[in-house]
């Protein structure tokens, strides 16, 4: 049985259309003129030349301007370009976000830029959307239908992939969560949240096929956030509203979960040493303490304490 293709994207429609009077005048004007010169000259060199280089420029522009598409069908991604190809399985993906050079298609084992669809940098530096959003919407539309967010009717929840232009949305939970509960250790007034700095690391994660970040929403509405690695919960937080209803055990839980579901002998989170509630929280959740400790990532760098959780379905060396 053949693979169903969903859609095919090509350049933009004004890209084509300058493509396409580029070749009409490469295959049209270009051996016209050389049938003039021949025909008042009757000297072969200077046709020829055009005629190739009217051949040339028809080879160039189906390659660079024609050539390029991204493909989805059933089973996953194909990223055409001028001189490669690349293939991506739905259950692999991990990034998808607009670029300069190209619609950036990640797994944590390869990456593609499809020239077909850019987005400029003086449009992402202005906010704007634009075709590369739409689709870049699009192809998580159609991620969710192989890969469906986790959701229970009942209440309202949902975990979902965050996507790339998520950023802002995600700073504003983790600055919320973290002016809760570390205000007694990073006073606000004294140390104003790094919002630019912060929005730029969400936007690097986003884009990091290593890094896997989920949102959690209750009736569409974001109310937490998890981020996690092969081995490490590396941001995990909720809104201070929605606080004590659970939302951080599922969030936690379902990073572990997929850790563990990975292969991971023993996972690992860091906690502020200051923030008695998260450790309490952590514990409740049977993650062990540890004599780790490093600096936190944000001023004035409150000392963090790591935190690790056991596999069991690991095996256990023996004694």
């Amino acid at each position: 049985m053949g693979v169903e293709t969903k859609r095919v994207w090509r350049a933009a429609p004004a890209t084509l259309t300058l493509v396409v009077l580029f070749v009409v005048v490469a295959a049209v004007a270009v051996p016209t003129l050389a049938y003039l010169v021949w025909s008042d000259r009757g000297d072969w060199l200077v046709p020829g030349l055009l005629g190739l280089l009217s051949l040339l420029a028809l080879l160039y522009a189906w390659r660079f301007g024609l050539h390029p598409r991204l493909r989805a069908d059933d089973s996953g991604l194909t990223v055409v370009n001028p001189f490669s190809r690349a293939r991506f399985d739905w259950d692999e993906l991990r990034v998808i976000a607009p670029g300069e050079n190209g619609l950036v298609i990640a797994s944590p084992e390869a990456r593609a830029e499809a020239w077909c669809v850019q987005k400029s940098n003086f449009a992402t530096r202005r906010g704007r959307l634009t075709r590369a959003d739409r689709i870049t919407r699009e192809l998580f539309t159609l991620l969710e239908e192989h890969d469906p967010p986790l959701e229970d009717e009942e209440t309202g929840l949902r975990i979902r992939r965050a996507r790339p232009d998520e950023s802002r949305v995600l700073t504003r939970l983790e600055r919320a969560a973290s002016e809760e509960a570390l205000a007694h250790v990073v006073p606000p007034e004294e140390h104003p949240y790094p919002v630019a700095e912060v929005t730029r690391r969400w936007r690097r994660l986003l884009r990091d096929p290593q890094v896997r970040v989920h949102l959690l929403e209750h009736d569409a509405d974001p109310v937490g956030f998890v981020a996690f690695d092969a081995t490490t919960v590396r941001h995990l937080g909720v809104a201070p509203e929605h606080t004590r209803r659970g939302y951080g055990t599922a969030l936690l839980e379902f990073a572990t979960t997929e850790l563990f579901d990975a292969g991971t002998a023993r996972a690992e989170l860091w906690v502020p040493v200051a923030d008695a509630g998260a450790r309490a929280f952590c514990a409740t959740q049977q993650w062990r303490e540890t004599d780790g400790r490093r600096d936190g990532e944000l001023p004035p760098a409150p000392p963090e304490m790591r935190l690790e959780r056991r596999n069991p379905a690991a095996p256990r060396r023996g004694r």
